[in-house]
């Protein structure tokens, strides 16, 4: 059976690279598809190929990356992909589209001939992107792509009854998963030296709607509470890019806050970040079904979160970690500062987190439930 993937629209193997996301994609997917089809076709919109991030003989003899030649605005590389390698899309006995905005491509290969689709639905962009023209297409292009899937693969319960709502035909609760081999403490909750300067980190892009400003803001109060609690001084870290970086150093600068930006960091190398937090923090204000807390989670780090959709899917709040308005910094400051000072609840929210990552969160089983998924329509 031969499979196509599709990336998210304008995505691509060195796009994942900017975020340190390329060997998720590589270890995580491509490998143990690769072990179980006859020939994957990685469809990009970028010029690069499968040897610039790996040198496995194996993996490089089944998977194929097919791209651009030259660069192209990705909106006409999603009209033409299918002109441009209609060779390989006829081939597919059926489409991996691992975002619901790289659907144009698949809708396009399903029209023109008859291959199925199976799409990921781990956001709404439609529903939470902002107000205008992109908002109103990005809606358009969601739900008729769920309408066409032979199956969409829902990442939590909340999606998964959009997408029947939206008149998905198919529809299966499988979330993001993370590989808990990789992602795992190496540091037992309790070990830190009483007066060893606490860290809190982030992980994940810099950009207005991770709420960033209202991490920085809290700091200079969360470091305080903890020196006067335990003598110990607060730590912020961020690991990651994005446009809100010099905004939030000169913020740092301006109040004063001990932080330091790591930038990009590859995701074999995040679980040595997460080990050494003491904490780890998401104050979004959206979020669609987040690795980067399952990743912290399975690395046994108590987490602190904003209180919305895709947070809540992971947390019980006092059990899992803690939750909290993002729209009220006093509420962030005290689930901070409750963690760095408590360390009977940092580790029972530690453990906690742990134990239902492997539970229900584990990468490699939730791939194989994927592949059947892929096997069953390309048999249909």
């Amino acid at each position: 059976m031969v499979v196509g993937l599709l990336p998210a629209l304008g995505g691509g193997i060195r796009e994942l690279a900017t975020t340190g996301q390329q060997s998720r994609l590589i270890d995580g997917y491509l490998r143990p598809y690769a072990r179980v089809f006859d020939r994957v076709y990685y469809f990009s919109y970028l010029q690069e190929s499968l040897a610039e991030f790996t040198d496995d003989a194996a993996l490089l003899g089944r998977v194929t990356v097919l791209n651009p030649g030259r660069p192209q605005w990705r909106g006409w590389r999603a009209r033409m992909m299918t002109r441009a390698h209609a060779a390989e899309f006829r081939a597919c006995h059926v489409l991996r589209v691992f975002q619901v905005t790289g659907v144009i491509p698949a809708m396009d290969a399903n029209r023109r001939f008859g291959t199925p689709y199976v799409t990921t639905y781990g956001f709404s962009y439609g529903r939470l992107s902002r107000p205008g023209p992109k908002r109103w297409l990005k809606a358009v292009v969601e739900h008729r792509g769920l309408r066409r899937a032979a199956a969409v693969i829902a990442t939590t319960e909340e999606l998964r009854t959009r997408a029947l709502a939206l008149g998905a035909r198919r529809v299966e609760l499988i979330p993001n998963g993370v590989d808990t081999r990789l992602f795992a403490p190496r540091e037992a909750a309790g070990e830190r030296p009483q007066g060893r300067t606490r860290r809190v980190l982030y992980v994940g892009r810099l950009s207005e709607e991770k709420n960033l400003r209202t991490v920085v803001e809290a700091t200079p109060s969360v470091g305080a509470a903890v020196d006067a609690k335990i003598g110990a001084g607060v730590q912020l870290v961020t690991a990651g890019s994005g446009p809100l970086k010099e905004e939030l150093q000169a913020l740092k600068k301006e109040l004063g806050v001990d932080m330091e930006f790591l930038g990009v960091v590859d995701q074999r190398r995040l679980p040595e970040v997460y080990a050494d937090a003491d904490v780890f923090v998401l104050a979004s204000f959206t979020e669609g079904h987040p690795k980067v807390l399952l990743e912290a989670m399975a690395c046994g780090r108590p987490c602190v979160a904003s209180d919305c959709e895709g947070n809540r899917s992971l947390i019980t709040h006092g059990k899992t970690g803690l939750l909290f308005d993002p729209n009220k910094r006093e509420e962030l400051e005290a689930c901070l500062v409750r963690v760095l000072t408590e360390p009977g609840l940092a580790a029972a929210l530690s453990r906690a987190g742990r134990d239902l990552v492997v539970e229900r969160y584990d990468l490699q089983r939730l791939v194989a439930r994927e592949i059947a998924v892929l096997e069953d329509v390309g048999r249909r």
